[in-house]
């Protein structure tokens, strides 16, 4: 195998929607990247569903190019480029410049000893305005929460990881919150995850996130995440709840109702360690 005898063989994913001005550069940038590490590698872009050249600019670039008919969200876009992948490392950067591709080098030197490396973004443009830091600190509190391990960055947008271990994810999602699903899966399952700190800059273009949607759907994931994983964590988090609200109100069903809501946790919980038993 040449130089590449030992070392693992990369297929990076690059989502993309209308981001013909800065996937090129992306992909040229991730070239090198690789190339200096001495990888056997392939670039794949996934044109979710563009409108403004994106899939020309990034075959131009010499990437291999997988097109959406119509736009099927972030997470869609990154399982149809694993799927086409050939190998079994995958490296996700996103296509709007926020990333600097050179950084991916930091994450690959921890592979294979870890099943995914997350770049965990630093700095002022990470966390933002005010109001946007206090969301983010919430957002990554809940995260903690869910996983029972400190997160810097659950949703990074650079990271590399196994493929296999994506096919063992029983919770899914085609949109923005797919990477905080594949962070809090694997972390509940016990997986090796490290977080390597990382460069971060202003994109290129208007972003394509819609906060409302996004944060629900999000909240949905955790929910999912720990009813698969961790089911009586969220039920004694229902049950204090139903509880304080029960006390606040002088209801004499607060007790029944966290009664209810334990009991049916430890039901739950009970079937979850029955099914990892098997």
């Amino acid at each position: 195998m040449g130089i590449f005898s030992g070392k693992p063989e990369i297929s990076a994913v690059i989502p993309a929607y209308n981001e013909a001005g800065a996937v090129a550069p992306t992909i040229v940038g991730l070239k090198d990247a690789l190339a200096v590490e001495g990888l056997k590698f392939e670039i794949i872009v996934v044109d979710d569903g563009s409108s403004d050249g994106t899939a020309q600019a990034a075959e131009a670039a010499g990437a291999r190019v997988i097109r959406h008919p119509v736009n099927r969200g972030y997470g869609r876009s990154l399982l149809s480029g694993i799927q086409a992948a050939s190998h079994e490392w995958i490296l996700i950067i996103d296509a709007d410049g926020s990333y600097p591709p050179a950084e991916a080098g930091k994450l690959l030197k921890h592979i294979p000893a870890f099943d995914m490396v997350v770049g965990a973004r630093q700095g002022k443009l990470f966390w933002g305005s005010y109001v946007k830091a206090f969301m983010r600190w919430t957002y990554l509190r809940l995260a903690r929460f869910v996983a029972g391990e400190h997160i810097p960055d659950a949703n990074s947008g650079l990271r590399v990881f196994r493929k296999s271990a994506v096919a063992d994810m029983p919770v899914m999602c085609f949109g923005y919150s797919f990477t905080t699903t594949m962070t809090l899966s694997f972390l509940s399952a016990g997986k090796f995850v490290r977080f390597e700190p990382i460069e971060f800059t202003d994109r290129v273009g208007h972003s394509k996130v819609k906060p409302v949607r996004d944060v629900l759907r999000t909240l949905q994931i955790m929910t999912q995440v720990m009813i698969y994983y961790n089911p009586l964590k969220l039920m004694s988090v229902a049950a204090l709840a139903a509880l304080a609200a029960g006390l606040a109100s002088g209801s004499s069903t607060a007790l029944t109702v966290s009664a209810l809501f334990l009991s049916t946790g430890l039901v739950l919980e009970a079937l979850r360690l029955r099914r990892w038993d098997r």
